[in-house]
């Protein structure tokens, strides 16, 4: 048992490690020669993409040809384990800018190289400089260049999805941009909380219909929140169940 779980270790360390080490220059080299950053965006998807193959993660994706790859979305997932960043990468089609905890902008190499790649880094106790940050962000999804927030704020613990903030409903409706309701099934199974190994597996990644955010406004946030919400709990209700006992 120890042997099988030393092997799972060094599968998982070992290959992000160099991949990062490898791919993180290239990154940051060619981020000032593109505005919207796209040799970054498909250097950081052929990441994603070798941590997944590397792992034996495979990826499931359901409702991905009712997106548009021209058109900028608001997308907003549960969160249930560090897998989650390279599956949605790779899952979904247009050109992402994650939004991640402030503190993920420390880590060498990694930080430095998802700050030219213009991912989002929010800090949590400081809401003014927040709200700034993403008003910054607004002018740039266009194109289909589209922003992704975990929606509960961080990861769930025990794999239930629990209640959304508000911060990516309020980015879509100043930017005028549909919102797209994630629901992953499964990651944390693969690689859970406290885990430093990952284990072969499969991820299922839904997206629901996308909602026109023009017919909302700022009185009736609430009332997307839960439009969001629900649609996401159907639907890991939904695929929870055929992932668990697959056909």
């Amino acid at each position: 048992m120890k042997s099988k779980v030393l092997f799972l270790l060094v599968r998982t360390s070992i290959p992000i490690i160099i991949y990062t080490l490898l791919l993180a220059p290239f990154i940051i080299m060619t981020a000032p020669f593109s505005r919207n950053r796209v040799p970054s965006y498909y250097l950081g998807k052929f990441w994603s993409w070798l941590i997944l193959k590397t792992n034996g993660v495979k990826l499931v994706t359901h409702g991905m040809d009712n997106l548009s790859k021209k058109q900028s979305y608001v997308f907003i997932s549960n969160h249930l384990s560090h897998l989650d960043t390279p599956a949605l990468a790779i899952a979904l089609p247009n050109q992402l800018r994650f939004v991640a905890k402030a503190s993920l902008q420390n880590i060498p190499l990694f930080g430095f190289a998802a700050r030219m790649a213009k991912m989002i880094f929010i800090d949590r106790d400081n809401s003014e400089k927040s709200i700034e940050t993403i008003n910054k962000t607004i002018k740039d999804l266009k194109n289909g260049i589209s922003v992704l927030f975990f929606g509960e704020g961080t990861r769930s613990i025990d794999g239930e999805i629990k209640p959304l903030k508000k911060g990516g409903v309020i980015l879509a409706l100043k930017a005028g941009l549909p919102i797209v309701p994630i629901t992953i099934v499964g990651s944390d199974r693969l690689l859970g909380s406290g885990k430093l190994y990952v284990k072969s597996g499969i991820i299922n990644i839904i997206a629901g219909d996308s909602i026109d955010t023009r017919d909302y406004s700022e009185q009736t946030i609430d009332t997307l929140v839960e439009k969001i919400q629900s649609v996401m709990l159907a639907n890991y209700k939904k695929y929870a169940e055929n992932h668990l006992n697959p056909s």
